[in-house]
């Protein structure tokens, strides 16, 4: 297993890190072979730079989210954003996408750099794990020095009397306690049984009579991770309007292998309610592959998405996008 010690982050006061401008990496990729890491002189990962104010006659999308949107462990150019812009005339993308960041860090992303660029609509794409991340105050990280186990400060959103407050990275003295790092003993035996031989069938056999929820809080719509995310989204729109924001989760290769809890779209969809929110439902798009939905991810190595998937990932945001006239004709 490659470690990821993400040598090409630094500290950011407002974000709590980010992407060193400048960097030009060749880096492995778990299960082998090397990928190709660029970052542009502004800290945005890409291989070219963009002007504040965009071209005439383009469309131009603003994409966050943390590492399955950013591309972990593919190619700047076998990203979803690059394909997209390839696949059409007259859009252009920038891809803010973090990794490892919280759906909070994402939009004081868009904040603080996003709004800085001209730009017709808001690609947000919230992992499944955010609604935990979203309430920690720190991530664990790999020191890339050492290769010890270190704790990477994040900025939080907290809710009170229905108002967010930001608490900056510097606000806490963060702890093991302050991450969203798995510890429950139900995660520790699932981990166990994942790791026996035949895991498989009894995975497929006992998810067929009850599906795997990973996630509880999105079963619940007034738990307290799911009203901070709901809270967030609500903050981006507001910084967003009159552009349309798109909120479309993404999941990792059990939701395709098994018969999965969709909690969590229960929980998205709601957001429609919310004036100038688009959600989209990704999963179908993946599921409607079968057995081969699972060489959209970098499984049995790596959990992101494969090049297949970001593949995948283009055209269900593209088929999405135009269905509903976000999109400029072909």
């Amino acid at each position: 297993m490659v470690a990821d010690t993400k040598p090409y982050v630094e500290p950011d006061d407002r974000i709590g890190y980010r992407y060193i401008p400048r960097t030009r990496l060749s880096l492995p990729r778990p299960g082998g072979g090397r990928y190709e890491f660029a970052v542009n002189g502004a800290g945005i990962r890409s291989d070219r730079e963009f002007a504040f104010e965009k071209p005439a006659g383009i469309t131009r999308i603003i994409v966050l989210g943390d590492s399955m949107a950013a591309g972990q462990f593919v190619s700047n150019n076998q990203r979803f954003s690059e394909l997209l812009e390839r696949r059409r005339g007259g859009l252009e993308v920038i891809n803010l996408a973090l990794e490892g960041s919280g759906t909070d860090q994402q939009v004081l992303l868009y904040e603080h750099v996003g709004l800085r660029y001209q730009h017709d609509l808001v690609l947000l794409l919230p992992f499944l794990q955010n609604i935990r991340r979203n309430l920690a105050a720190a991530r664990e990280a790999i020191d890339p020095q050492t290769g010890a186990t270190v704790l990477r400060p994040k900025p939080r959103f907290l809710l009170r009397d229905d108002r967010l407050v930001l608490e900056p990275p510097s606000a806490v003295a963060v702890t093991q306690d302050s991450t969203d790092a798995p510890r429950s003993a139900t995660v520790r035996i699932k981990s166990a049984i994942s790791r026996m031989p035949g895991a498989d069938t009894l995975k497929r056999v006992g998810y067929a009579v009850m599906p795997w929820e990973p996630f509880p809080e999105y079963r619940d719509p007034g738990s307290d991770g799911w009203l901070l995310m709901r809270a967030i989204v609500h903050h981006l729109q507001a910084l967003a309007a009159p552009r349309p924001v798109v909120v479309a989760p993404v999941f990792y290769s059990n939701y395709v292998r098994y018969r999965m809890a969709t909690n969590y779209w229960d929980r998205f969809s709601s957001l429609a309610s919310i004036p100038g929110v688009h959600p989209i439902d990704l999963l179908p798009h993946f599921k409607k592959l079968g057995a081969d939905a699972v060489r959209c991810f970098q499984d049995p190595y790596d959990m992101h998405f494969s090049a297949d998937g970001h593949l995948v990932l283009a055209d269900a945001i593209d088929a999405e996008l135009s269905a509903r006239g976000l999109l400029p004709s072909r």
